[in-house]
């Protein structure tokens, strides 16, 4: 009996602690859970701005031009290079519902939608998916509203400290975040295909909005591995008087894109 008068408060204070520390453990799951559903739609929200124009420094495969990016949030991207800074040489514009690639060399141009551009199947893309990448935000390809591309995604531990990994379980992308609020790389894996987006150089822009003024892209397939590296400069974020899409002059001749292409012998 004296025994028992020992073991019975030595056991108590065990349950107890080891309740304490359960119920602690489940605080704390769910503590991180709330921080990374948080996370998650922060990163799946539209920016504060809903417009962004900067000078581009483009590295493709050892070829530096420079150029401009110009996005209108829902509307309109566009993205061209010029000669010296001076002579617009191409342009390409994403829109809603079609695509618009220029050859101003040439005098040639494309119409085409987003079922055209090669590799969309292996990258899902469209135009929110292109958006998204642009403005570092979370993407769910054919998701119909954020309600349903939440459902799509799942969050998993990161290999590094500070970091989340997101993955989208229907097109198999993969988001590597600060654990903050921002995208540190976009990346896809397949077969014969691999993707890769790494974002740097992030500034504050307009207050505290965060965006990187830096690009990272790889596209590697069996027949071709793409790399191009922007740098932006310039940034402004006030909404600016340009058209959603650039008017084709009457010299420009329409040609399917493979065409355009393989006049650039891309």
């Amino acid at each position: 009996m004296r025994a028992l008068r020992f073991i019975l408060p030595l056991l108590t204070t065990v349950i107890l602690f080891s309740n304490c520390r359960s119920i602690s453990s489940v605080r704390k799951e769910k503590i991180h859970e709330e921080e990374n559903n948080r996370l998650v739609n922060t990163l799946m929200e539209a920016p504060v701005v809903s417009e962004l124009t900067a000078s581009l420094s483009i590295n493709l495969q050892g070829t530096k031009v420079n150029g401009q990016l110009r996005m209108r949030r829902g509307r309109s991207i566009q993205l061209s290079a010029s000669m010296l800074g001076l002579v617009e040489v191409g342009r390409i514009e994403f829109l809603p519902d079609m695509v618009v690639v220029m050859d101003r060399i040439h005098n040639l141009y494309s119409v085409c939608h987003y079922a055209d551009i090669p590799y969309r199947n292996e990258l899902g893309l469209d135009f929110e998916v292109v958006q998204a990448l642009l403005w570092n935000r979370i993407f769910s390809p054919g998701s119909e509203n954020m309600n349903q591309a939440i459902s799509n995604l799942r969050v998993e531990d990161a290999a590094q400290d500070g970091t989340v990994s997101i993955k989208e379980k229907e097109y198999g992308y993969t988001f590597i975040t600060d654990g903050k609020s921002r995208l540190s790389s976009v990346k896809k894996t397949g077969s014969s295909f691999r993707f890769n987006m790494n974002y740097t150089d992030f500034t504050a822009l307009s207050g505290q909005w965060i965006y990187p003024l830096g690009l990272s892209i790889d596209v590697i397939t069996t027949s071709v591995d793409v790399n191009a590296v922007i740098k932006m400069s310039s940034v402004q974020t006030d909404n600016k008087n340009w058209s959603d899409r650039t008017p084709v002059t009457r010299r420009m001749k329409q040609v399917s894109l493979d065409d355009l292409l393989d006049n650039l012998n891309l």
